[in-house]
This record gives structure tokens, C-alpha cells and sequence, in this order.
């Protein structure tokens, strides 16, 4: 297997560190990959293709670096356990290539991710 981009790392830690504060350790069910998956292809979380993005997801999955240990849950919270953190990651992963495919250029649109990411 080829060798995971430090940045397919970091976007996965974009994703767990929404989930964990920005939404209040939101549940990892069906209704939040959907709402992720529009809000990445809205607003990407990085400067690459979409496909890419799916791919970086599924490249870090394969590995065994723990993923959803990155950051500590605030006082009283639990912490996602790795393997529901791995199926979210996963599903998302399902979803967005359901949605696919997407233009070889994409550009981001302006400021609209943090509003998509904070619906409920």
C-alpha cells in the first residue's frame, strides 16, 4: 500500500474534531454522514478533487493509526470509540462516492461549511 499523505490525516481530524466540539459529539448516524458529505462537496475541507478526498478517506482507514483518539473529549464527554468513529468514516466515505463523480477542478465557495456542518 502506498505510503497516507500527512494531509489525509489532517482531514480526518477535521472531520473528528467537528464532530467532537463543533457539534457537541455529535451521533455518528445516517442523518450526520449526509450532512457531511453535502458540506465537503460544498466547502472542502482541502484544496484536492473530491475523489481524492474519498480516496484519502479510504487510504486512512486501511491503516492501523488510531483515528478517533486524536483529541481529548471535553470534561464528562465520551470519546468516540475507534471502531464507530472507522464505520462513520466509512459511511461518509460510501456516501460521498454515491454522489460522485465530481469535475477533475474544484474550487471552494466561500464560507458556507461551518453553516452546513452546524445545522441540525
Amino acid at each position: 500500500m502506498a505510503a497516507v499523505g500527512a494531509w489525509a490525516f489532517g482531514l480526518v481530524n477535521c472531520i473528528l474534531y467537528q464532530a467532537m466540539y463543533r457539534d457537541g459529539h455529535a451521533v455518528l448516524d445516517e442523518e450526520l454522514v449526509r450532512r457531511y458529505a453535502t458540506a465537503m462537496q460544498v466547502e472542502p475541507l482541502y484544496d484536492r478533487p473530491m475523489a481524492e478526498q474519498v480516496a484519502a478517506l479510504r487510504a486512512v482507514l486501511a491503516t492501523d493509526t488510531p483515528l478517533a483518539s486524536t483529541f481529548d473529549p471535553y470534561d464528562g464527554q465520551e470519546p468516540f470509540a475507534e471502531a464507530e468513529f472507522r464505520a462513520f468514516l466509512s459511511r461518509l466515505a460510501d456516501e460521498l462516492e454515491s454522489q460522485g463523480p465530481w469535475p477533475l477542478a474544484e474550487k471552494r465557495r466561500g464560507g458556507r461549511l461551518r453553516r452546513l456542518l452546524s445545522r441540525r
